[in-house]
């Protein structure tokens, strides 16, 4: 029984870095996980990066790529290596994977279906061709395969379906399958939302059944241009079985995951199982390149592979279990990773973060303290002090306390800080805020009252807060992290240059009411990565409350808007689903039997129209990651018009 190897690549990359991926690709290949694979799979777009975005229409970004193509295929020439780059051809710009082997480029295969819903914009930059390819073009002074193509290399057939091919009705694997082909290798740049793994196991657990085939997915990993995180998570599929699968969220530089199999296995499935689909779906024929060295030699001096010790990934071994992650524990660890990509690419010393005893703020503290943690489990101890950060200053807290802001929130603030051994100060800012409205009172001629004035004198206590905290954040050196959630930028309870101030909003793309379940999931001691804490106990005893009115009022957000659950179920409803407001009422009444009618209805037209007026607000808020189903993002997720009226 003769074993072949496959290494799959997941790998941290930054869009424009084309030099700083390639020595991450270097590092892959010769780390001693991959030293005996016949072939090592690298993610789409993995040399240029794949957010690149309108960047992608520069020609010394495809130049310099082709520049590390080029330094790539004569790292180890007598193993075949895949990896993602854009190539521009005949007036067209393509997404492509890159097959070498033997010191040679042997073949470009452009992706057929770009993804162009949710975060991906792909139809923007690239072209696909809309039928199968088998031509040669010239690159680099050569003629090249492009196209589409079977491959055939020592003992089994290979062929390559970029990302979205794989998630397509009709996959290009199901020709390649009919052609022979025993693997079919999935490079992607899949973005992370909770539960997405799940579908992707799926997916290519019944492409597998079906096609009695290998199936190799592999994956980008971390926060790569700011707003997408994705999740590596590579594994490989057999028999409609997950087979192999490795990290997911790693916060190392890459993780290779391995798996043997024998080809005769696979061919004598396809012969008790496959049978040819009826219509016959080949429109051509797919050419068959064979991958062969020009010089049949063995591994000597041109083709022996040479190992580097100085692979700087962590200790996979110590590293979890994430196919058991639950959803509070995916955000955790992909928000952590966000968060720290975030500092190691911006190169900033740490954050700052105005906190206010909310559950909002609370959780930013959590979760970078969580990042920490994870980091040096998963880089070494020293991983903050290689960046140039002073862990002790790597979380600076501050409580803005007025007149209107109680006792407990101040509590629990200091409390939280104490608990996470994080720098925590308090001042009091009621002396800026009363000097503003006299300013103002001065201009209008009139004394300001809360009967007349209360968005104005609740907004201006969340505007003087700005630039406090911002100066705090540079002096510091650091990010500022903006708390707002994903429920707030819906309805837009966010005061502009006030609370919604930061460099990043790293909840905003998930709902107040999955943020106040993942606190009591805490509490129940579920999350690996973070312990109960005292001060979340008093926290959750209390409402959650934006305390910007007088005391007495007893402001409460949900008081001011609906309950967090309903304001939920609306807006995915109306949101995402686009349902009408008759079948929103619809569903809220079976939701929510114990409310009338008319309040339901209440609340679906206020979330209308505060949804419909917010946008502006959406358009100016800090960069989001994208966690959830969904999100409310401009730039990433969801675009709605500033103007509009939905009657």
């Amino acid at each position: 029984m003769t074993k072949s190897k496959i290494a799959a690549v997941s790998l941290h990359t930054t869009p424009l870095d084309v030099f700083g991926n390639f020595e991450t690709i270097r590092s892959a290949i010769f780390s001693k996980d991959a030293q005996d694979a016949d072939i090592i799979l690298f993610p789409e777009l993995c040399i240029s990066g794949y957010g690149c975005e309108d960047a992608f229409y520069r020609p010394k970004l495809w130049e310099k790529s082709f520049q590390v193509l080029n330094q790539i295929k004569d790292l180890s020439p007598n193993q075949v290596i895949v990896v993602g780059l854009p190539v521009f051809s005949n007036s067209f710009l393509y997404n492509c994977m890159a097959v070498l082997f033997d010191g040679k480029i042997q073949a470009l295969v452009p992706k057929l279906n770009l993804a162009n819903t949710g975060v991906h914009y792909e139809k923007r930059w690239f072209h696909a061709p809309n039928e199968f390819q088998t031509k040669q073009i010239p690159f680099a002074g050569e003629l090249i395969p492009f196209g589409h193509f079977v491959f055939s290399f020592r003992n089994f057939r290979f062929a390559i379906e970029i990302c979205e091919d794989s998630w397509s009705s009709i996959k290009p694997s199901q020709i390649y399958n009919v052609k022979g082909t025993d693997v079919i290798l999935s490079p992607g740049a899949s973005h992370f939302a909770m539960g997405k793994q799940n579908i992707r196991r799926q997916i290519f657990k019944e492409t597998s059944r079906n096609q009695n085939n290998l199936q190799v997915f592999t994956n980008l990993c971390g926060n790569e241009s700011g707003r997408i995180i994705f999740e590596g998570g590579a594994f490989f599929a057999s028999g409609g079985m997950i087979v192999k699968e490795g990290p997911r969220l790693h916060f190392t530089p890459f993780e290779i995951t391995s798996h043997n199999f024998d080809p005769n296995e696979i061919r004598a499935s396809k012969a008790r199982n496959f049978r040819e689909p009826n219509p016959n779906l080949i429109a051509n024929e797919i050419p068959i390149i064979v991958l062969k060295p020009v010089l049949d030699q063995e591994a000597n001096g041109k083709f022996r592979l040479k190992v580097d010790d100085k692979r700087e990934t962590g200790n996979s071994q110590v590293m979890e279990n994430t196919e058991s992650l639950s959803p509070f524990e995916e955000f955790t660890k992909a928000v952590s990773l966000g968060l720290y990509d975030y500092l190691r690419k911006s190169n900033t010393k740490g954050y700052t973060l105005s906190l206010s005893g909310g559950a909002d703020s609370a959780t930013c503290a959590l979760l970078v303290s969580a990042m920490a943690e994870i980091a040096r489990n998963e880089n070494g101890k020293d991983c903050f002090q290689k960046l140039g950060i002073i862990e002790k200053n790597l979380l600076v807290t501050l409580y803005q306390k007025t007149k209107n802001n109680s006792q407990i929130t101040e509590e629990i603030a200091k409390s939280l800080s104490e608990e996470l051994d994080c720098e925590f100060h308090s001042i009091s800012i009621d002396e800026m805020v009363s000097s503003s409205v006299s300013l103002i009172e001065t201009i209008k001629g009139t004394k300001l009252n809360w009967q007349e004035h209360d968005l104005a004198l609740q907004n201006i206590q969340a505007r003087v807060r700005s630039p406090l905290i911002w100066l705090l954040a540079n002096l510091n050196g650091h990010l500022l992290l903006s708390t707002g959630n994903r429920s707030e930028a819906a309805v837009g309870y966010t005061t502009m240059d006030g609370d919604s101030s930061g460099s990043i909003a790293p909840l905003a793309g998930v709902s107040k009411e999955f943020l106040l379940d993942w606190l009591d999931d805490i509490q129940k001691g579920n999350n690996r990565y973070i312990t109960p804490k005292h001060s979340i106990q008093l926290l959750r005893e209390t409402k959650p409350t934006a305390e910007l009115k007088p005391l007495a009022e007893h402001q409460e957000d949900e008081k001011d808007l609906m309950p967090y659950p309903i304001l939920n179920s609306i807006e995915r409803k109306l949101v995402y689903l686009g349902d009408l407001e008759s079948e929103v009422l619809e569903g809220l009444r079976t939701e929510f039997p114990w409310e009338t009618k008319e309040q339901l209805l209440g609340y679906i037209q206020k979330f209308k129209k505060l949804f419909g007026i917010s946008q502006w607000k959406r358009e100016r808020l800090p960069p989001s990651f994208h966690l959830d189903e969904y999100g409310l993002d401009p730039k990433s997720s969801y675009r709605f018009p500033i103007l509009s009226n939905e009657t």
